[in-house]
C-alpha cells in the first residue's frame, strides 16, 4: 500500500469521523467539518488537482 497524500488525507478523515462518532472533544475544534475538508482534499490530490499543477 502506498502512502501518497490522498491516502494519508483519507486516513485523517476517517480518524476525525471516528473521534466525532465517539463524542471525543478536542476543545473548540469541530471534527466533522475538518473530516469533510480532508476527504475533499484527498480527491484533489488523487485527481491531479494539486499534484498536476506542478511544472
Amino acid at each position: 500500500m502506498r502512502f501518497d497524500p490522498s491516502s494519508i488525507l483519507l486516513l485523517v478523515a476517517i480518524v476525525l469521523f471516528v473521534l466525532d462518532a465517539f463524542s471525543i472533544n478536542l476543545g473548540s475544534l469541530a471534527l466533522v467539518p475538518l473530516g469533510l475538508a480532508a476527504f475533499a482534499a484527498s480527491f484533489l490530490f488523487s485527481r491531479g488537482g494539486f499534484l498536476g499543477m506542478r511544472a
